[in-house]
Parts: structure tokens; C-alpha cells; sequence
């Protein structure tokens, strides 16, 4: 056994300082060296501006395990993201006649801060035993910028004969043969259990399994190093097994489960931010004793079955009592009054959103299109709504270009702020796979009413914009890249950019989709679209809170209140298992705010005269 040292044994670190790690063992995988690069490039996106701060002792570490031909993209895609590089394996000789074999020196030198050792394909499939693990193990902890993750775990049938504390005691004792309580306590060794039954099985040990293992881990650990040396309670110990967004929560919220060795899921850029996440609340929850509430639940209805392809961008217009959407890929916009039937007009080109205008026609609306801004009414000039040949009358008018006229990005979501100007974010339409795959290169920018100029109010680039609301005093702006599933709020003003970002809401791990349209309350809570979970969550943006959650029986895409007393919600919805309309009255006491118009605002950039005489032709 490692000898322990007197000095040492003043060195206890409470469990509560244990830092968690994710970790990715992307084994033998992606097939090509291109595929790595787009998941690097996903995986990127997803942390860069927004779970950058990873030296922060709050937030999990971050390791990748790519295979050895890809780590070098790896190190230039992820640099500034806070996500560190590891190898798969490592050699126990330095140099020298050993075909095949990769240093510790090698990988230390190419931008590695971790190896793997000891995983139990190695065990088994390579045959590596724990001397060899350990000679290796040591040859890494030469290195002083290494650290290493030893893999420990038993089989299926040891686990039923009752034999894993017999089995990770023998692991740790070869493994760990020789290493001081030093290199411990200096967090130069994290062990990873993971049972080798549940390993690509889809199989997941219980938390309450999990949790026994890590036990018996640390058992070892004071047996080896002494009851009072603190290295049982600093070495830092990660699950691994099957993880996934659905399992990290329950797993991280058991005491001694500090962080997740993950496979296959560590493949998808975004299942591997789930889990990031998922490990992050866990941790916060279990450090802080975070209580968890109950939201309020409520059920919105269909009311028309309208069939969007991609329903977006819900307005409701008090002056003319009437709603505005758009179906955007199919170009439409369409409106209803509520008690005739509802109308829409088509505008050749994909739409992102729209807005109200103020002018002298009824229902006159500013449309953010695919190569231009524009405007037109939504009134039919046949003067019957329910005539078809309406959907073909004229068209839009042209009112000014669209900004950064890139052929690989499009307006998407945005809304008219108080002061009467209108903000609109970009979408990259190729973020997935594509020209600009993985790119943020979608910008943020703000349409000035008077001069009709277009300012960019946001200093970094994104993928899809969504999430565009303002607070009721105009002075607090909420935006979202979906992708990152992460809402902030800003400090808003009308002439300058976007302040004072602060993080609102981060998705659960364990809730698929992503935020999409959101709206403000007349109380000042948030209300998000989150698609792909089919609910409505409205969140408290003091605290983060859900507080109440309307259910949707389709993709809900985007919300807005209305109705004379703007106590009824309207929800967009989109295809293949949505498309309608749905609509929900609200709780007393919840309502929304009036929609502001384009050209309307209080401030003096949108007063000028002749502005609104221009408008007044349209």
C-alpha cells in the first residue's frame, strides 16, 4: 500500500469542494476526419460565449477523448472554450524502439491535459492488466501538466456474485500501487467506476448503486492512505456507463458521484451539453440544498388546424383586435380576427417575423423577409377574407434591405421594442451540416425607425436567434441561441447595444428541445416556446424558477397574449406533428402587454414627421 504522510493528514478537503467532470470517450469513432471536425465545431457553438467560464469553481470540468488522428483539430476548434483535451491511451515508455506506442511527453507536448487509462475495453479486449495500467499511469504523472482519469469496474457476473467491493479494491491497489498521497491530493488522479455491464448497454446503475460503488471506492481509498489523510474525500470520482441527459441529474445528486465518464452520448454535440448541464444544476442543487418547486400546470387547445410547416412570430394587434403569424418557410402570413375565419396572404419569400405598423391601413404589419424588409396590410382589398383569390392580390411593399446579406443566413426571430424600433436576429440556415456548419456567424441587429438603418447591437455571433421580448419599461431585452439552450437578459437602450448579459434560464438536462419564441408578461415574468418538448414554460427572471407550464400537444414554436383584456394565449406550432393554432385563457391575474408598433415609440428617434408621413403612403 502508498505510504501516508503525517503532514498530509491536516489536508482534508470537505466533499462539498469536490469539483465535478464530464467527460467524452469518443472511442473509435466519428468514421472521418471531416465528421470530427462538425462535431468539434457543434460542441464548440455550444460553449463559446456561453459555458466558456469553465475555470470558474462552480462549473464542471470539461474532457473530450477523441481519437489520436483528430486531436489536433480538436485543440484548434475548442480553443477559448474551456474544454480540455485528453488521448484515449498512453504508452509507458518515453521514447525509444516501440512501434505503435504514443508518450505521455508526445501528448503532453500536442495540448493533452488528460489520459484515460485503464477503460475496460483495454482490460478486456487488449488484455492490459492492472500492472500495466499502473507502469503507465506512473510514466503519465511525470508529465506535470497530465492528469488521469483511471477506469475501475466490474462485470455482470462479478456484480451478481456480490464481488464489486472485492473487485475495485484489487483495481485500485494495482492501479494506484506506488502513487504518493501528494499526487492525490493534488487532484493528479480522478477514478472512474464504471460497471462493466452497463457499459454501451443502454443498462444504467441506480444512483442509489452508483452511489454504494463510490463508497466502497473511497473505502479503499482510506484503507490505502489512512483514514485521516483527506485523500478519500478530495479524489474526485465520476460514473460511467450509459449516461445520458435523462440519467446525469439523479446520478449527480448523490453525494459522492462527482462527474460522468460518458460514451456514446459525448458523440452528439448536443446530448454532451445536455449532460453538461444536467451535472452542473445536479451539483449547485446538492452544494446549496436547492429546493426544487412544483410549476403550475395548464393545457392549451387547437382552435386552427392552419397546417403551418413552421408557424412563428405571433403579434396581437389591440387597435385592430386581431392576430398576426407567419407558416415561414411557406412564406405566408396570416391573420385572425377571432370570429370569421382566418386569412393569409403570401409573400414569395421565406418570412423570419413580423411586427405591427403604424400607419392609417388596418392591419398593416412590418414583415422581416428572407431578402428584404417589407411591409403590407393584412386586409383583404376584395373586402371578403374567405375569397381565395385574395391570397394572390398584391403583394408586399419594399421598405429597406435586411441586414448582412449573407446567402447562408435569414431573418428570424424578432419583435418591436418599446421605442418603436424593430430587432430582428439572424438564423444560420446551415448550423447542422452544410456551407456554415457549426458556424456563429448570425448576427443580432436593431432597424431604426426613423432613418431606416440597420445597428448591430449584439458583440458576438450566434446560430439561431429566438427568445426576443422586452420588458415592460422597455429597459431589459431577453434573448436566446437556441442550439445552446440557454436564455440571457440584457440591459436595453435604444441607441446602444446590448449590456450586462446575465444567464435567466438554462434548459434541464433532462427536457429535449430547445427554447424558441418567447414573450413578457404584465407582471414581468418570461414566457418561453420551448419546441420539441411540446410545453410553455413561464420563468421568473429574478430567480430562474419555472413557475408555471402549459402543455401543448404539438411543437410549439413561439407565444403572444391577446384577446380585449390580453388574458388569452396564442401559440404557434409547427410540422410534422403540429402546424395549428392554439390558444389557452389565463389564470386570473395573468396577462400580457400591448404589442408596440413600428415607428410609434416614445423616444426621439422614432418622431420624426416625416417618417411617419412616408409610412402613411404605404
Amino acid at each position: 500500500p502508498a505510504a501516508t504522510s503525517t503532514a498530509l493528514e491536516q489536508s482534508y478537503t470537505p466533499s462539498t469542494l469536490r469539483r465535478p467532470i464530464v467527460a467524452g470517450n469518443w472511442k473509435l469513432n466519428p468514421s472521418t476526419k471531416s465528421e470530427a471536425r462538425t462535431l468539434l465545431k457543434l460542441l464548440a457553438s455550444n460553449f463559446l460565449n456561453h459555458r466558456d467560464k469553465l475555470s470558474s469553481p462552480s462549473s464542471p470540468e470539461v474532457v473530450i477523448f477523441p481519437p489520436l488522428p483528430y486531436m489536433s483539430d480538436a485543440v484548434q476548434i475548442l480553443e477559448g472554450t474551456g474544454i480540455m483535451i485528453g488521448a484515449q491511451n498512453s504508452g509507458s515508455q518515453e521514447k525509444g524502439a516501440y512501434t505503435g506506442e504514443v508518450a505521455p511527453s508526445m501528448l503532453a507536448s500536442a495540448g493533452c491535459s488528460h489520459v484515460l487509462l485503464g477503460h475496460s475495453e483495454r482490460r478486456t479486449i487488449y488484455g492490459e492488466t492492472d500492472s500495466d495500467i499502473n507502469a503507465r499511469l506512473h510514466k503519465c504523472l511525470e508529465q506535470p501538466s497530465l492528469k488521469v482519469i483511471l477506469c475501475i469496474g466490474e462485470t455482470l457476473q462479478e456484480y451478481e456474485s456480490g464481488m464489486l467491493a472485492q473487485v475495485v479494491d484489487a483495481q485500485l491497489r494495482g492501479g494506484l500501487e506506488g502513487v504518493s498521497p501528494h499526487a492525490l491530493l493534488q487532484d493528479r488522479v480522478i477514478i472512474a467506476y464504471e460497471p462493466v455491464w452497463a457499459i454501451g448497454t443502454g443498462l444504467v446503475a441506480t444512483p442509489e448503486q452508483a452511489q454504494a460503488a463510490h463508497l466502497a471506492i473511497r473505502d479503499t481509498m482510506k484503507a490505502m492512505y489512512g483514514e485521516y489523510s483527506g485523500v478519500a474525500e478530495t479524489v474526485r470520482i465520476q460514473y460511467g456507463g450509459s449516461v445520458t441527459p435523462d440519467s446525469i441529474a439523479e446520478l449527480m445528486g448523490e453525494a459522492d458521484v462527482d462527474g460522468a465518464l460518458v460514451g456514446g452520448a459525448s458523440l452528439n454535440a448536443d446530448s454532451f451539453t445536455r449532460i453538461f448541464d444536467g451535472a452542473t444544476s445536479a451539483d449547485a442543487t446538492k452544494k446549496m440544498g436547492m429546493i426544487s418547486y412544483l410549476p403550475r400546470e395548464l393545457v392549451a387547445m387547437e382552435v386552427l388546424a392552419t397546417k403551418n410547416a413552421l408557424g412563428e412570430s405571433p403579434v396581437w394587434s389591440k387597435k385592430n383586435r386581431s392576430l398576426y403569424w407567419v407558416s415561414a418557410t411557406e412564406g405566408e402570413v396570416w391573420t385572425w380576427d377571432l370570429q370569421n375565419a382566418p386569412y393569409r396572404r403570401l409573400m414569395n419569400t421565406a418570412v423570419g417575423c413580423i411586427g405591427l405598423l403604424r400607419s392609417n391601413a388596418p392591419g398593416s404589419i412590418i414583415i422581416a423577409g428572407e431578402s428584404a424588409m417589407m411591409t403590407t396590410s393584412m386586409v383583404s382589398t376584395g373586402g371578403n377574407p374567405n375569397n381565395p383569390i385574395a391570397d394572390f392580390e398584391s403583394g408586399p411593399s419594399f421598405l429597406c434591405h435586411r441586414p448582412d446579406h449573407m446567402t447562408t443566413t435569414r431573418p428570424n426571430d424578432g419583435r418591436v421594442d418599446r421605442f418603436g424600433n424593430f430587432v430582428v436576429g439572424m438564423y444560420n440556415q446551415y448550423h447542422r451540416s452544410g456551407a456554415s456548419e457549426g458556424e456563429n456567424n448570425a448576427g443580432l441587429y436593431r432597424l431604426n425607425s426613423q432613418t431606416l438603418e440597420w445597428q448591430e447591437i449584439l458583440d458576438y455571433k450566434f446560430r439561431v436567434s429566438n427568445c426576443i421580448c422586452f420588458s415592460g419599461d422597455g429597459k431589459t431585452m431577453y434573448f436566446g441561441d437556441t442550439p445552446t439552450r440557454c436564455v440571457y437578459a440584457f440591459d436595453y437602450s435604444p441607441d446602444g447595444p446590448l449590456t450586462n448579459r446575465r444567464l435567466v434560464w438554462t434548459m434541464p438536462s433532462e427536457m429535449p428541445g430547445g427554447p424558441d419564441g418567447a414573450q413578457v408578461d404584465s407582471t414581468g415574468k418570461l414566457w418561453i416556446a420551448v419546441t420539441g418538448a411540446g410545453r410553455i414554460v413561464q420563468i421568473n427572471p429574478e430567480t430562474g424558477v419555472v413557475e408555471m407550464v402549459v402543455y401543448v400537444d404539438a411543437n410549439p414554436t413561439s407565444l403572444t397574449f391577446g384577446g380585449d383584456n390580453l388574458d388569452e394565449m396564442f401559440i404557434t406550432t409547427r410540422a410534422p406533428n403540429g402546424g395549428g393554432l392554439h390558444r389557452l385563457k389565463m389564470p386570473h391575474g395573468v396577462r400580457g402587454l400591448p404589442e408596440p408598433e413600428f415607428g410609434v415609440g416614445s423616444s426621439s428617434n422614432t418622431s420624426s414627421s416625416g417618417f411617419r408621413g412616408y409610412l402613411s403612403t404605404l
